[in-house]
């Protein structure tokens, strides 16, 4: 895959982690960090990408064009959103240590 590929696949993340945040705030508050992480994982991601699904249509053209279809999107998404969990985790965890 080229670096290309790999910077456009991390554009399209970035644009559905602020959504997801917004989704599992509520978790955080009222169920701990453990529902937050399912809730990142699951609850959140499928709402973002709905969201993009419904509202932005047309960007999965330009998407296209670049020869990275919808499941790889997904997919790749999913993987640095998992990445990112496990980061935060790793931070968190440190904080409280300290």
């Amino acid at each position: 895959m080229s670096w290309v590929k790999i910077i456009t696949i991390f554009q399209f993340f970035k644009s559905t982690i602020l959504l997801n945040c917004a989704v599992c705030l509520l978790p955080l508050l009222f169920g701990g960090t453990d529902f937050f992480n399912s809730c990142f994982l699951s609850i959140g991601f499928f709402c973002s990408l709905l969201f993009k699904e419904i509202n932005r249509k047309n960007e999965y053209l330009f998407y296209y064009n670049n020869q990275i279809s919808k499941p790889v999107l997904f997919l790749f998404s999913w993987m640095m959103t998992f990445v990112l969990l496990v980061l935060l985790n790793l931070v968190y965890h440190f904080i409280r240590k300290i």
